[in-house]
């Protein structure tokens, strides 16, 4: 079996709406997030691959994962593809994430312990007149996930791509996965939260996720990060 870590940088720049999320990168992150990631690939003994070239080119680059989707080149060459975000750390007590989710057909996200705790009313608001609105509070509270990390394999793509329509669909990166996700019923896994904790600095993916990563100087994330790997 041959799996693969995938991570995506394309200067915003680039695109024809460079803030269309208001996120952006942090410069102090993403050496370190790089560097971990590579290190966790040779720990697990898999392929990393950076690409840092266009290939869906769709308003800004964090559509760029889609390629896993819409690329069947990846799955003629591997079993299983963990996707993750360029401002998420990987820390060295991390275990190998591929033997504790082998399967070569399931989704795999992490459980989201936040949006669980919301009550499904909100949720429901939250998603008002838009594409997400076809599902139930209840399905929304526990399947919503971060997409900063996933894993794919080709029964998934196969299975979810159909509904990736994000030319016509007026959702984010993030909510166009769950909206696919739940869509097309495609068999899911639930990873452990710790593979995926908001500036986690006790888990095993820490991931600086949204604005607050251009204030990561308040928090213990970044200098963890700096003395493993600067």
């Amino acid at each position: 079996m041959r799996n693969c870590i995938v991570q995506f940088h394309i200067p915003a720049e680039t695109f024809d709406n460079p803030s269309y999320n208001n996120i952006g990168v942090n410069d102090k992150i993403l050496p370190l997030s790089l560097k971990s990631v590579q290190q966790y690939a040779n720990k697990c003994n898999v392929d990393y691959k950076l690409v840092q070239d266009k290939r869906i080119n769709w308003i800004h680059p964090t559509f760029e994962r889609f390629d896993l989707f819409f690329n069947d080149d990846w799955f003629g060459e591997y079993d299983n593809i963990l996707y993750l975000d360029t401002d998420l750390v990987v820390w060295p007590e991390a275990p190998n994430i591929f033997d504790l989710y082998p399967s070569i057909n399931l989704f795999k996200v992490c459980k989201d312990r936040i949006a669980e705790r919301i009550n499904e009313n909100t949720h429901k608001a939250k998603v008002k007149n838009t594409a997400l609105d076809c599902f139930s509070g209840e399905q929304l509270r526990y399947n919503r996930f971060n997409a900063g990390v996933f894993m794919l394999n080709k029964n998934s793509v196969s299975i979810m791509k159909e509904y990736l329509d994000y030319k016509n669909i007026e959702l984010d990166d993030n909510e166009l996965l769950i909206y696919a996700m739940l869509k097309s019923n495609v068999p899911v896994e639930k990873m452990d939260w710790r593979f995926n904790k908001k500036n986690g600095t006790s888990c095993y993916f820490g991931h600086a996720y949204g604005q607050q990563k251009f204030k990561l100087e308040n928090y213990d994330f970044l200098e963890k990060a700096k003395k493993i790997y600067a």
